[in-house]
């Protein structure tokens, strides 16, 4: 089922690289916007899934979803990184994953623009081009940090640019690719060995956090006991070398600014 998710993840990128035209939308929020082309290439994903799994219920961000169950559940980002995308920036994917009692079991994540396909099978590894990766060995003083802004809700800049602050004073450098989706497929394939997001959906990480880890890394949920694919929240990804001093930078910087799953909550629209 991975060589066919891969596939059918193909076939749609190519609409992204070459788009006769799109029209853009505001949806609820600062700076989010959804295009005819996210709706279209939705609708063709779940046509397709369908065909591969006629059980399966579907968990989608441009469509009106029901709590997760444990029934088998595709959970899709048709366009991950829209903004990317309406500016023609290269740096926008496909995220796709199947979820089963609420958990990932197969996760793919399509970059178009270079044609790299991103997948992993739970128990059974992860891999870039069909070719295994794994997440870096970097300590943290080596660390390529890659952050997120949750844009869409403004009240967590300041904390989410201090947070990358603290990290840049302990890694290398810092990176903000606009796709969370892709980060996560960096931490996996080593090209990144750190990534955070103060407010993220479970359509940008259901894929990505089977990738980090089958890779070998540790992807978490810092405001929560354990992963929960139902719910918006802070999200982080790390190399197994970085990761408990890279969450204690995180943290703490949650902590100075009050970052709670009550405050997410509350500033998401």
């Amino acid at each position: 089922m991975r060589n066919a998710l891969e596939a059918i993840l193909r076939k749609a990128g190519e609409e992204i690289i070459m788009p006769a035209h799109f029209h853009v939308e505001q949806k609820g929020g600062h700076a989010n916007f959804v295009t005819d082309m996210d709706k279209h290439l939705q609708d063709e994903l779940m046509e397709a899934l369908y065909g591969l799994c006629p059980s399966a219920e579907f968990f989608c961000e441009e469509k009106e979803n029901q709590p997760l169950t444990d029934r088998p559940t595709w959970v899709i980002d048709p366009i991950d990184g829209t903004t990317n995308f309406i500016h023609g920036y290269g740096m926008s994917a496909i995220s796709c994953a199947l979820l089963e009692n609420r958990e990932p079991v197969l996760g793919c994540v399509y970059h178009p623009y270079l044609r790299e396909t991103y997948s992993a099978e739970k128990g059974k590894g992860a891999f870039l081009n069909n070719r295994p990766m794994r997440v870096s060995e970097n300590p943290m003083e080596r660390a390529l940090v890659g952050f997120g802004t949750s844009p869409y809700q403004t009240e967590l800049g300041e904390a989410s640019l201090n947070a990358a602050l603290a990290f840049l004073r302990r890694c290398a450098d810092i990176r903000r690719g606009g796709s969370a989706a892709l980060d996560l497929a960096y931490v996996a394939c080593g090209r990144q060995d750190i990534f955070f997001e103060l407010n993220l959906q479970p359509w940008d990480v259901a894929a990505g956090s089977l990738l980090v880890r089958e890779a070998g890394g540790i992807f978490t949920m810092p405001l929560q006991m354990e992963t929960d694919y139902n719910i918006h929240t802070t999200m982080f990804a790390s190399n197994a070398l970085c990761a408990e001093e890279a969450l204690d930078v995180l943290k703490k910087t949650m902590a100075a600014y009050g970052i709670t799953q009550q405050l997410l909550d509350s500033v998401t629209r």
